[in-house]
C-alpha cells in the first residue's frame, strides 16, 4: 500500500513509528554519547593513555559517523516495520531491539566500565546480532538489509579496533573492583 492509498490516520502512525525509531536509536546514541561524554576520546585521561594501533581514527569521526548509522538504522526498522508491523512478524524487529540494546550497552562496557576484554566479547556478540538482523531484514526488504550493511561494516572496523586496544593495553582488563585478575 502506498502514501497515496492510506487514509490520514494511516499517515500520522506511519508518521509516529518512524519519528519513534528515530527517537530510539538517534536519541538512544546520543543519550548514550552524553553519559559517556568524558570516557572516550581527547576528554578521557583513560582512553587517552591508551596505547592505540595505527588504524586508531581520529576521536572527531565517532561523532560523524554514528548520527549516520543510526538515521540508516532507524529507516531500516521503519522499513520492516511498514511490511511486517510488530504483531505480524515479530521476529525481525525483536532482533532488531535486542542488537540496538547490544550497541548501547558495549558502550557503557567499553567507557564507563573501562573493560576492554567485556567489550571485546560484548562487540563479538553485537556483530553476530547485527548479522542475525541483516539477515532477518532481507526477508522483508532488501533496502533495509542493505541501510544495515555500513553499520556492520563500522562494527568489523571497531571489533578489530576494541581487540587491538585489548592487545596492547592488557593490563587495562577492567576498571571494575574486584573483578581484576591477578597476574
Amino acid at each position: 500500500m502506498g502514501i497515496k492509498d492510506m487514509n490520514r490516520k494511516g499517515i500520522l502512525i506511519n508518521v509516529a513509528v518512524f519519528v519513534g525509531f528515530l527517537i530510539l536509536c538517534m536519541g538512544g546514541g546520543g543519550l548514550m554519547g552524553a553519559i559517556t561524554r568524558n570516557d572516550f576520546g581527547d576528554s578521557s585521561e583513560w582512553y587517552t593513555k591508551l596505547i592505540k594501533p595505527s588504524f586508531n581514527p581520529p576521536s572527531y569521526l565517532f561523532g560523524i559517523v554514528w548520527p549516520i548509522l543510526y538515521l540508516l538504522m532507524a529507516i531500516s526498522a521503519f522499513a520492516v516495520w511498514t511490511k511486517t508491523g510488530i504483531t505480524k512478524e515479530p521476529a525481525p524487529l525483536v532482533i532488531f531491539f535486542i542488537q540496538l540494546a547490544l550497541n548501547f550497552l558495549w558502550t557503557l562496557i567499553f567507557g564507563k566500565a573501562k573493560d576492554l576484554l567485556a567489550s571485546l566479547v560484548e562487540i563479538v556478540v553485537l556483530w553476530f546480532a547485527i548479522v542475525l538482523t541483516i539477515l532477518q531484514f532481507w526477508k522483508f526488504s532488501r533496502g533495509a538489509a542493505l541501510c544495515l550493511v555500513p553499520y556492520l561494516a563500522w562494527v568489523t572496523f571497531a571489533t578489530a579496533l576494541n581487540y587491538k586496544l585489548f592487545e596492547l593495553n592488557p593490563e587495562a582488563f577492567s576498571s571494575w573492583d574486584g573483578l581484576k585478575p591477578e597476574l
